[in-house]
């Protein structure tokens, strides 16, 4: 009888051959091996920007000191870097409804990225709600 067992061996990995980011609710950017590859050998910081109308989020490689610069975060797997760009999100009003991955593509001139869509586009694009801006009183 345990001759009939097919067992679990795990899910593939796409970390090492495709450039993709998982964006958590958080705000947080994961990037696989193969998208920080895509930034250049060597990069540790990053800075974020937004084209509001191509929906698009770009990464730069920058200096560490730089103004804005976001430090690329070994993760314990080893293959993967984590950006916190919740500021980032805030900042541009944008609110994640669900942790979401999206092929990260280059951009020209360094940059590289990925494509957001509204809550309810498909799933190879983040899902996103357009947050209303508000000040919140310290101890509040």
């Amino acid at each position: 009888m345990s001759t009939e067992f097919e067992f679990f061996e795990g899910t593939a990995t796409v970390q090492a051959t495709t450039p993709q980011v998982t964006v958590r609710r958080s705000g947080q950017l994961v990037l696989t091996e193969a998208a920080v590859a895509l930034l250049g050998e060597g990069v540790e910081a990053v800075q974020i920007g937004y084209n509001a109308q191509a929906r698009a989020i770009g990464l730069r490689p920058a200096p560490k000191d730089a103004h804005g610069a976001l430090k690329l975060r070994k993760q314990p797997n080893g293959r993967s870097r984590l950006v916190d760009a919740r500021r980032f999100f805030a900042h541009h009003g944008l609110k994640l409804v669900a942790a979401s991955r999206a092929d990260v593509e280059g951009f020209g001139e360094g940059l590289v990225g990925f494509h957001l869509t509204e809550e309810g586009a498909g799933q190879a694009e983040v899902a996103l709600t357009k947050a209303k801006r508000t000040s919140v009183a310290k101890g509040k």
